[in-house]
């Protein structure tokens, strides 16, 4: 307990240091809490303050009599002579029936929540073309009845191959957790996505396969969750919500995500690349389960980690070659990771107060900090991640899989962290959602070449350019190029656009509402050359840098 109280006060300490630094560097401490994460962070952070204050003032010391909240059925108990007599009709219908009547009230409310959680972060992703909500219902629907086929085909599977838990790491691994278990659930998940897209014209984005995969194996995991939390104690509840129905989604997403390359990526080899991702993420969810059971935390933790980075990196791909995409369309990022994050704490405090009326004061505090060590850290990834999209229309971004070089300047115990550092920061989606934004732009003091034909001026940031550096070895896309038109006339020759420029932001983590002074490449365009067909970036003219800063700046001359 000692230990978990200093977790939570370092979480605390070092939330708060941070915070206090970005908030006094902020040149608009006004939206400081408003806009962004930084709101998320204090919003929860006094949540999960306040609520043990006030819940402690009335929770029991003893735990109260709820059992008229868990619901049993003597008539279907004992299933097991139904199978050894060989009627498996009857001992699967029954299996799958008691789903419904062996449950715990409290149990199907924390069921419900989860469910709601991210039905609405899988529906907020949909935002260019929305889906019916009547094909929303089918798919959920169809995920949640045919996780009913897990219960024979998995049973039959390791009747015939004889699949059991065993001493041998690798037989977990490849035959136990992979055919035994990813193989037969990504499967029964995958079903009613076909369904939708050979019955219906209802997918005709790439967002469109993400999104029903995704409430496919919500409706799978609701029906697992019923199951699981027969019993509520503990936190059996917050660490389902927080890595079990998100991992569902993040298999299921790899799984269909070789439809959305041969639908609209136009891929060679078009089997091939739907049985790679099929099986890809069949062995993701095997993993997710091994290290479970073996009880490799450390493998767990990254791994979940870089497999939630890479699920953020699918989307955006799918987003960014939307038929539909528009620059003028935004997506309510702030909205939507606030949202999350406070509707993930609510289910943890839920279930605090849950394990405080059946377990009593002292376990249910115990659960509380246990859980919000961890389960706080893990919402505070999801605020910071899971809505961290940029939208470049077109473009489809690599999964990397890459460990950096030792840095041999680091001490012998940190030379392993600096390798594999690289595994997660090369998948960090930083967003450069600038298109539509008015600015203002002035010169620098140090670039008196510019100075000749500009000092200050507004304007507003029209396009995103995908440019391209061609050296003798390689071609390099650089999608961090932005279109501008200023309003005040640039002082060039009849060769280049006087109101046209392009800007690169040297300092991608800057804001527009925050910072000032962003520092930026500047690029002339020559007259009749068009960005969006001639994307050789040396064919445009250098003109050092330049400095922008958002529309409500103000300039204070002495």
């Amino acid at each position: 307990m000692i230990f978990v109280g200093v977790v939570i006060f370092l979480i605390v300490f070092i939330l708060g240091y941070y915070i206090g630094i970005k908030y006094n560097q902020s040149r608009n401490k006004k939206l400081f809490f408003k806009n962004g994460s930084y709101r998320s962070y204090v919003w929860l952070l006094g949540l999960a303050i306040l609520a043990p204050i006030i819940f402690n003032l009335f929770f029991p010391s003893e735990p109260l009599q709820l059992d008229f909240l868990k619901l049993h059925s003597d008539s279907i108990s004992n299933l097991e002579n139904y199978k050894k007599s060989g009627d498996l009709i009857r001992y699967y219908f029954l299996y799958s029936l008691s789903v419904f009547t062996e449950m715990h009230i409290l149990g199907v409310i924390s069921a419900f929540l989860v469910f709601g959680v991210w039905l609405y972060y899988i529906r907020s992703l949909d935002f260019f073309d929305r889906e019916k909500i009547k094909y929303t219902i089918i798919i959920v629907l169809l995920g949640a009845l045919f996780s009913f086929l897990t219960f024979p085909i998995s049973d039959a599977i390791h009747r015939i191959f004889n699949i059991s838990f065993s001493d041998n790491t690798f037989y977990n691994l490849f035959i136990y957790s992979f055919v035994g278990i990813g193989l037969i659930e990504e499967l029964v998940k995958l079903i009613p996505v076909l369904i939708i897209l050979f019955l219906t014209n209802e997918i005709d984005e790439p967002i469109d396969f993400i999104f029903y995969a995704s409430l496919s194996a919500l409706g799978f995991a609701f029906i697992e969750n019923l199951i699981y939390f027969r019993e509520i104690s503990g936190s059996v509840v917050i660490a389902r919500a927080l890595t079990s129905a998100i991992g569902h989604m993040v298999d299921s997403s790899i799984v269909i995500y070789g439809f959305v390359l041969v639908y609209f990526k136009n891929v060679n080899n078009k089997g091939i690349t739907v049985l790679k991702y099929f099986f890809l993420g069949s062995f993701v969810h095997a993993l997710y389960d091994y290290f479970l059971f073996e009880q490799l935390l450390f493998f767990f933790i990254t791994s979940f980690i870089f497999f939630i980075q890479s699920w953020i990196v699918i989307i955006n791909n799918a987003i960014n070659n939307s038929k539909y995409f528009d620059y003028s369309i935004s997506f309510k990022h702030n909205e939507v990771k606030f949202k999350t994050a406070e509707y993930l704490m609510f289910i943890l405090i839920v279930n605090y107060f849950f394990n405080g009326l059946e377990s009593g004061k002292t376990t249910a505090n115990i659960d509380y900090f246990i859980s919000l060590s961890y389960g706080g850290l893990l919402i505070l990834f999801y605020v910071s991640s899971i809505s961290s999209f940029d939208l470049v229309k077109g473009y489809w971004r690599p999964i990397r899989f890459q460990f950096s070089q030792p840095n041999e300047e680091a001490l012998p115990g940190a030379r392993g962290i600096s390798v594999g550092r690289s595994l997660f920061t090369s998948n960090i989606i930083q967003p450069l959602n600038h298109v539509g934004k008015k600015i203002k732009l002035h010169c620098p003091r140090y670039n008196p070449k510019l100075l000749e034909i500009f000092t200050i001026g507004a304007g507003q940031i029209v396009d995103r350019m995908r440019m391209v550096i061609i050296s003798k070895k390689k071609k390099v896309e650089d999608n961090n190029w932005f279109l501008v038109e200023i309003t005040e006339p640039l002082n060039v020759n009849h060769e280049y656009e006087d109101r046209i420029i392009l800007i690169k932001v040297i300092d991608t983590f800057a804001s527009l509402i925050h910072d000032e002074h962003i520092r930026c490449w500047l690029k002339l365009i020559p007259k009749g050359m068009d960005p969006t067909t001639n994307k050789k970036i040396s064919d445009y003219l250098s003109y050092g840098y330049i400095m922008i800063n958002g529309e409500d700046y103000e300039y204070r001359f002495d």
